[in-house]
């Protein structure tokens, strides 16, 4: 019987010790597998790639996604996934939307949850017509149900703009979607409606927000 380690095996035990944040370890059995002369597969990558962009060191997965373009080895969607979750987690937006705009152009169909750190990164740094347009994409494309996270943050960057109306239309698709608004939406419109003059609706939704018990926080 050959017990002789392969790609596949290597990766397991890559993974492993990616999960725990391990990555020197998991290196070294990269190390190892490059010297028994055993190529990497597609797998072998995505695991470090992850793995990098998990602990932040996203400079390094992209070490390794060069590499398996140098090799001809094509990234899967995967590959993306990881990239894109790893420069949002170091807020380099710029980087994160080039990545994710390349998923859309190779047509691979992102997780709900890249589209979520996408849309809020982006909100977060006050580009909310461009936060409006992936998600847009990202459920007209791929019929991608985002999560309330991505709807508050939105929401939330059309009432610091002054875009009630949008606001109100957006949060009838979110409670259509089965989220209900929390104390932050609310408060949200009642901020926006105050800085326009109206102090009958903000007073309004304060009384509703007091009523509502879901008013304390917003299903994620």
């Amino acid at each position: 019987m050959n017990c002789d380690p392969n790609a596949y095996s290597y990766s397991l035990l890559m993974s492993a010790f990616c999960e725990r944040d391990r990555l020197e370890d998991a290196e070294k059995l990269w190390e190892e597998m490059r010297k028994k002369e055993i190529e990497p597969d597609v797998v072998s990558y995505n695991t470090m790639i992850g793995g990098f962009c998990k602990i932040g060191n996203v400079g390094r997965a992209e070490e390794f996604f060069r590499e398996m373009g140098l090799v001809g080895i094509d990234a899967t969607v995967s590959t993306y996934e990881h990239l894109v979750k790893g420069y949002c987690n170091i807020e380099d937006v710029d980087s994160a939307v080039l990545v994710y705009k390349d998923m859309f152009r190779k047509d691979f169909r992102p997780d709900v949850l890249t589209l979520d750190m996408v849309v809020t990164l982006l909100c977060d740094k006050g580009r909310i017509k461009e936060a409006m347009e992936f998600f847009k994409s990202g459920v007209g494309k791929f019929d991608l149900v985002p999560k309330g996270k991505s709807y508050e943050a939105l929401i939330k960057g059309l009432c610091v703009e002054g875009r009630m109306d949008e606001g109100l239309k957006l949060q009838t698709e979110m409670v259509g979607k089965g989220f209900e608004p929390n104390s932050e939406i609310y408060e949200a419109f009642i901020d926006g409606y105050i800085r326009q003059g109206n102090d009958e609706m903000a007073e309004a939704l304060r009384k509703e927000m007091l009523q509502t018990p879901s008013a304390e926080t917003t299903e994620q």
